[in-house]
C-alpha cells in the first residue's frame, strides 16, 4: 500500500505552552506512530512553504476562535481535513450545546465553542479519544455519528520486555505524575489522603512557579511520608514506574490520563478518577480502583486497598493488547480512509 503523506497542525496555544501542553504531547505521540509504521507525517512549521494539495490528509490538533475561518480557507486548498479538538469537560451536554450557539458571526462575536461548531461542519472527520468525548461532539455540537471516529490514545512509554521481572521489583508506595500545580489534578486532596491514611506518596512533574506550588507545599507541611520530585527523564520515569506499586490519578478533569496508562504498562495497580473518559480505558480489572476525586477518604481507602493487593500482569496485558501503537495505527488508517471502527 502506498505511503500516506499527512500534515499535523497544532493550535496556537499549544505553541505557547510548550512541552507541558497535553494536546501537543498527543499530537507528537500520534506523529511518531504514523512515521514508525510506514506513513510520512509532517509537523507543520509556520515559517515553511507547503503544497497543501500534496497531502493525503491534514490533521489539526486543538482549536480556538479562529478555527472556523482557518479551516474554511484551508479546505479550499485541500478538503481532506480531520480534527482532534480534544475536549476535557465534565459539564452536562446541554450546557455545552448552549455555548456552541453563543455567537454572532456577522459582527465576529463568538466563543471558541461556536467557532468549533462551525468548523466541524467543514471537516471530513472528528477524532475522539473516548466514547464519552464522542458523545460530546454528537450531542453538544450536532455532528453526525458517521463523521466521528473514536481513536483511543496509546501509552507513551516503551513496554517492558519482561513484565514478571518488573512485578518482582515493586515497592510499597504510591506514585503520581502531572502538572502538579494545576487544580484539576487534585494534588492537595491526594496529599491530604496520604497524610490521613499514612501511605508513602511520591509526586513528580511540573511544579509550576514557587507561588503556584506554595499551596501544595503548605498542604504537605512536615509530613515525612510524602516526597516531591520535579521533571523526570524518560529513563527515570521508567525506573519509578517499575518500582511503584500504585499509581494514582484523582483528577477533577481529565480526558484520558496517558500517565496512568504508562504506569499500567509497568504493572502498577491503578487508582483512577471516576470521570467517564478515563474509566473507559479500564473495564473490570481487579487491580484498578475507581475513586471519587472529591472525597479524601475515598482516595485514601482505595489507594491503601491497592497497596495491600498484589500486582499482576492483567492490566499490562490489557494495555498491550488494546492500546499498542499497532492498534492505534490501524484506527488512524481507517479514519483517513473513511472506514468506521467505533468501540474501544
Amino acid at each position: 500500500m502506498a505511503k500516506r503523506k499527512i500534515a499535523f497542525i497544532l493550535y496556537q496555544f499549544g505553541v505557547l505552552s510548550g512541552r507541558s501542553n497535553g494536546v501537543r504531547s498527543q499530537a507528537l505521540s500520534t506523529h511518531n506512530i504514523l512515521n514508525e509504521l510506514g506513513d510520512e507525517c509532517i509537523l507543520i512549521n509556520v515559517w515553511e512553504h507547503y503544497d497543501w494539495k500534496s497531502f493525503d490528509a491534514i490533521h489539526i490538533y486543538g482549536y480556538d476562535t479562529a478555527i472556523h475561518t482557518f479551516i474554511k480557507a484551508l479546505s479550499s486548498k485541500n478538503p481532506n481535513i480531520f480534527i482532534s479538538p480534544i475536549i476535557d469537560s465534565t459539564k452536562p451536554y446541554f450546557l455545552y450545546k448552549w455555548a456552541t450557539f453563543n455567537g454572532f458571526e456577522k459582527l465576529r462575536l463568538y466563543s471558541n465553542n461556536y467557532a468549533l461548531r462551525k468548523a466541524l461542519q467543514l471537516v471530513k472527520g472528528v477524532c475522539a479519544r473516548s466514547e464519552h468525548e464522542a458523545k460530546f461532539y454528537k450531542e453538544s455540537f450536532g455532528i453526525n455519528s458517521e463523521k466521528i471516529f473514536t481513536i483511543p490514545l496509546s501509552y507513551s512509554v516503551e513496554a517492558p520486555e519482561n513484565i514478571n521481572e518488573v512485578l518482582e521489583r515493586k515497592e510499597n508506595f504510591c506514585f503520581h505524575l502531572s502538572s502538579l500545580y494545576q487544580e484539576r489534578k487534585n494534588v492537595i486532596r491526594l496529599v491530604e489522603a496520604a497524610k490521613k491514611y499514612g501511605f508513602e506518596l511520591v509526586l513528580a512533574g511540573n511544579k509550576g512557579t514557587d507561588n503556584e506550588f506554595l499551596k501544595i507545599q503548605q498542604a504537605i507541611g512536615d509530613a515525612t511520608n510524602i516526597k516531591v520530585l520535579g521533571f523526570l527523564s524518560n529513563e527515570e520515569l521508567k525506573e519509578i514506574y517499575s518500582k511503584a506499586k500504585v499509581f494514582a490519578l484523582p483528577s477533577l478533569n481529565e480526558g484520558v490520563g496517558i500517565v496512568a496508562m504508562d504506569a499500567a504498562v509497568y504493572g502498577c495497580n491503578i487508582a483512577i478518577t471516576n470521570l467517564k473518559g478515563p474509566v473507559e480505558y479500564y473495564p473490570n480489572i481487579k487491580t484498578v480502583e475507581i475513586l471519587n476525586p472529591y472525597s479524601i477518604d475515598d482516595i485514601g481507602k482505595k489507594i491503601v486497598k491497592l497497596l495491600k493487593q498484589n500486582n499482576d500482569e492483567n492490566v499490562y496485558k490489557h494495555m498491550f493488547f488494546n492500546f499498542s501503537t499497532n492498534n492505534i495505527y490501524s484506527r488512524l488508517k481507517n479514519m483517513y480512509d473513511g472506514q468506521k471502527i467505533d468501540q474501544l
